[in-house]
């Protein structure tokens, strides 16, 4: 890897971006043991996600060249408390038989929260879960449910199919709903290359959740006929609007008609794709629209994008072309971007959104920005984020900590979970399908100083 930083890791010096080095604070750097004696690293940091009043991370071993603690599987750090140390809660141990690691990165993560069982049955108080799925090598798409009585994590397979060189079938995304037909509370996995399952609350079930054995929307029945998919489809995300559930597949949004026999509906496809290996990312409910509340997506690649849709008609509008904008802010010219890589993230009446974006070779560096060679291309090496405001103006941000390394890219942004912890954090970084050590990394800022407007 060829790296050129300018001033990457202090703060930007661009006039649109005011920002003070003590703003931001390193909250997790890959490469240590924690208190246990454990080691936690990675070369990614993927997903935080709140539980049970903790912080959980979801960290990846992609394109990693293990040091002398040897080659690694997929972790789930926890953060106890908001002056505490980061600890592995969960290390997927299992390894092949070639002796390889077997969960490669953790792929999906969050808290499904039930008050009915699968049959519609009130429970006595509400149940939360904390469940996760990992890149399998094998190609198995299990979900892990932490028992927070015991510390320990079930594993539920929910499909097989076989990887092959260039792809590995994955679970990308859950999402929650309560059915409107039936009163069922759900959660849903969104699988690759099958399609969309879901589950209810069952006690007797392992891990608690009794899943379909078959997909509600089978991937098979949606176009893969957009530049850069390759005849694969992700599940990027869900969301709900309206009372209703949406999910983002490739380059288009369903709406799940509720019921005992559910069926998906398309309502909408992007009009502008470009060239995207996933198309839609980062699936968010915003005011608007005519039924009240319309949906925020983030186009991934060429023609990269930030559209509302209304989930009512599917009419569209951009509210931010993301080159065009990146181009200005930064002085160079972007020719692929990455917006709301899993989703965005609300706080303090903002939308928050992490980005990465490719720059081309032929071309000047500003001096206060950093490229990071990643032999096919190079990507602008700082930490940047996007706040949306509710008059859909958007500000763009950077993180800047003391970090000794690029941080590439903001793939998860959470706000505390913590009482009094008037913070928000930020994870990231993306291997881009090269060399790595150590490279994920959690850092964490004032909500003010995280939500503060460009002038």
């Amino acid at each position: 890897m060829r790296l050129r930083l300018g001033l990457a890791f202090a703060c930007a010096a661009i006039a649109a971006l005011p920002c003070r080095a003590d703003e931001f604070q390193v909250s997790y750097m890959a490469g240590s043991r924690d208190e246990a004696g454990r080691f936690a690293g990675g070369t990614e940091m993927r997903l935080l996600v709140a539980h049970a009043g903790r912080l959980y991370a979801g960290n990846g071993y992609w394109e990693d060249r293990p040091g002398p603690e040897g080659r690694q599987d997929a972790q789930i750090l926890v953060l106890d408390r908001a002056d505490g140390r980061w600890r592995v809660d969960q290390g997927f141990e299992e390894r092949l038989a070639n002796g390889r690691v077997r969960d490669l990165a953790v792929g999906a993560l969050t808290e499904a929260v039930f008050a009915t069982d699968r049959t519609d049955g009130l429970l006595p108080r509400p149940v939360q879960l904390l469940i996760a799925s990992t890149w399998d090598l094998t190609g198995t798409a299990r979900i892990f449910t932490r028992n927070d009585a015991s510390g320990a994590w079930t594993a539920v397979e929910l499909a097989h199919d076989l990887p092959s060189a260039d792809f590995l079938p994955q679970i990308r995304s859950f999402g929650s709903h309560r059915d409107r037909a039936t009163g069922v509370d759900l959660v849903f996995a969104g699988a690759t290359p099958r399609g969309i399952f879901s589950g209810g609350y069952d006690a007797a079930a392992p891990g608690q959740i009794r899943w379909g054995a078959a997909p509600e929307l089978d991937a098979s029945s949606v176009s893969t006929a957009f530049s850069g998919l390759a005849g694969r489809l992700r599940v990027s995300s869900f969301a709900e609007a309206n009372g209703r559930l949406y999910a983002a597949v490739g380059q288009q949004i369903f709406e799940r008609a509720d019921g005992a026999t559910p069926q998906w509906r398309l309502i909408y496809t992007n009009s502008r794709p470009g060239h995207s290996e996933t198309g839609l990312r980062g699936l968010t409910a915003i005011p608007g629209g005519a039924g009240g509340e319309a949906l925020l997506a983030a186009v991934e690649g060429s023609a990269a994008r930030l559209v509302r849709v209304d989930p009512a008609t599917g009419g569209e509008a951009t509210e931010l072309d993301l080159r065009e904008f990146l181009g200005q802010a930064w002085g160079m010219r972007v020719n692929y971007a990455i917006a709301a890589y899993n989703d965005m993230t609300k706080a303090g009446g903002a939308v928050l959104l992490g980005l990465m974006a490719f720059v081309p070779r032929n071309m000047p560096i500003p001096p206060e920005h950093g490229v990071l060679d990643v032999g096919y291309g190079q990507v602008e090496s700082g930490g940047w984020y996007l706040v949306r405001r509710p008059d859909a103006r958007y500000d763009l941000r950077r993180v800047a900590a003391g970090f000794s390394q690029p941080l590439v890219a903001v793939r998860t942004i959470l706000a505390s979970p913590f009482p009094g912890d008037d913070a928000v954090y930020f994870g990231g970084y993306d291997a881009n399908k090269a060399p790595a050590h150590n490279t994920a990394w959690i850092a964490r800022a004032t909500l003010g100083a995280a939500l503060r407007a460009s002038p």
